[in-house]
């Protein structure tokens, strides 16, 4: 089944549209989650959340691309569910993908609210596609699909110094142009 008839049933309030998306994005969706809680029960609660939420939000969203839509879901619940296990450890942690990109964006309520901003959005994609494709690719990498240094170093044929390097080069550019553009 395709995405448009999949999203119809959402629309028609067919239960059987989670069935159709468990089966053809579990595995795209699980291995988002699970890059960012390395836990295997953590990743397949937050699958159950991820489906819940896009019952919820399918109608009225439409989405273009359901597999990005999907993703996006992923990843924002994986984040929260993340900072929300951090916190009732008690301990400082914060992922080091947040912290990372916390020094190119701007947060008055922290790093995710931001994230979310259609401004803030539309001035990354922009930034995005000014980069070449390799920088691009290792930017969402990175920090859309949270693979880690050595992950990304590997896909690539890179050194992780090398990773390391473009991506702290491309925050330092991401913060210029987002000063530029006036988000910052």
């Amino acid at each position: 089944m395709n995405d448009q008839e999949i999203i119809a049933l959402f629309f028609d309030r067919d239960e059987r549209a989670i069935e159709y998306v468990t089966r053809q994005y579990r595995g795209y969706c699980y291995s988002i989650a699970e890059r960012a809680l390395h836990s295997k029960e953590d990743s397949e609660e937050c699958l159950n959340d991820v489906w819940l939420a896009a019952w919820n939000t399918i109608p009225p969203n439409k989405p273009v691309s359901l597999m990005t839509y999907l993703g996006r879901i992923t990843r924002n619940l994986s984040v929260k569910r993340l900072r929300d296990i951090n916190r009732k450890k008690r301990g400082r942690e914060m992922t080091v993908y947040m912290e990372e990109l916390s020094q190119a964006l701007p947060a008055q309520n922290g790093v995710e609210e931001a994230i979310d901003g259609a401004v803030l959005k539309e001035s990354i994609e922009r930034f995005l596609q000014k980069q070449s494709r390799t920088n691009r690719s290792l930017f969402l990498c990175r920090y859309f699909y949270l693979d880690s240094i050595e992950e990304t170093a590997v896909r690539f044929g890179m050194t992780e110094n090398t990773v390391k390097l473009r991506l702290f080069r491309m925050r330092k550019k991401l913060k210029e142009f987002l000063e530029k553009e006036g988000v910052v």
